[in-house]
This record gives structure tokens, sequence and C-alpha cells, in this order.
């Protein structure tokens, strides 16, 4: 079988993912930022993440919990993986810049930063390298599931939901549910001006 190159691996679409979200942290941090451009860097941040979250626990951990077992799984997507970081979101989310502060609002959404930086450490470093040794995981597998989480991406929620489920399938049908509400909040949000990525 011929190993199917079309598409990246989805080890590498995570961690540029990872990427992004590390590079629009550091834009807020910036020396030239004011709380308008904080409070619309803050919705594009929580938007990105919460899709990126979203399509992992919908393709790439049922692999983890197949090849590497319920721990590694559950590491992930548990109280101090995307759940602490969904609760998180969900605060920030339910601010703004506005009516709690500039400082409050920073320093929520530095905890939330913190949990997401150490939940890419621990996928990237711990899980990913495990992942990728393991007998089956190969190129083609990689590739497959790359295709997957992009067109996961497609369905995913763009908000924080920490009540909802995080393990298939009833995370699918729950994420179908919820982002086309999430979609009519965005164009309130975006107010006809796309988050930009």
């Amino acid at each position: 079988m011929a190993t199917d190159t079309t598409h990246p691996s989805i080890i590498t679409l995570i961690n540029s993912d990872h990427g992004k979200f590390k590079s629009l942290w550091q834009e807020y941090k910036g020396p030239n930022m004011n709380g308008e451009m904080k409070q619309k860097l803050s919705w594009t941040l929580i938007r990105e993440i919460a899709m990126h979250s979203s399509a992992e626990e919908e393709v790439m951990y049922p692999e983890v919990r197949k090849r590497l077992g319920d721990e590694a799984a559950d590491t992930l997507v548990g109280p101090t993986g995307h759940q602490q970081l969904k609760d998180l979101l969900m605060e920030v989310n339910h601010m703004t810049i506005e009516k709690n502060g500039e400082t409050a609002f920073d320093a929520k959404m530095q905890e939330a930063m913190d949990v997401l930086y150490h939940h890419i450490d621990d996928e990237e470093k711990t899980f990913w390298p495990k992942f990728e040794a393991l007998p089956g995981v190969d190129a083609d597998l990689l590739s497959s599931l790359g295709r997957k989480f992009e067109g996961a991406k497609a369905h995913a929620v763009t908000r924080p939901h920490p009540w909802a489920p995080n393990k298939p399938p009833l995370n699918v049908v729950a994420n179908m549910m919820t982002a086309p509400l999430d979609g009519l909040a965005d164009m309130w949000r975006f107010a006809g001006n796309p988050p930009r990525v």
C-alpha cells in the first residue's frame, strides 16, 4: 500500500496549531496592545483553541486511548488537561476588559495560557513521541488522521463547552449540534470581521 503524502501528519497539524496559539499569545502581551485589541485577540485565541481541542477529542485522543491506553487519554482530556483549559476559557469567555478591568482579564488569560502551555508540553514532549514510536503508527496512518483532523475542524465548536462530552461518539454529536449556535454568536462577536489566524 502506497504511503499517503497528500496530507500532513496529524501531529504536524496539531503542533502547528500550538505554534499559532503561542504567536497570538505573544502578540497579546506585546507593548503596543490596548484593551480593545486584547479583547479581540482573546476572542480569536478562544475560538482557535476551542476548534483545535474539539478536533483533537474527535480524532486524536480516541487513537491515543486505543494505542496508549485510558490513562494517557484521560490525562489529556481530564481535569488537568482539556477540561481545566475549557473551564478557564469559559471564565474568560464571560469576561470583558471593559466590565472586569484589564488587570483581572489579563490575569485570567495568563492562568488559561499557563494551563495551555503545560498541556502543549505534555503532548509534544511526552505523548506524541510515545505515540509515533508505537508499532503500526506510520506515515500513512498519521496522514490519514491529519485529513480527519482537518475535517473535524469544519464542524468544530468555536467556544469552550466544559459540560460537553469529550469522548466519541457523544462529543461528535454535541459538537455538530453546538457549532451552529457558536457560529451565530461569533457573527455578533466578530461583527463581520472574522478572526485572523
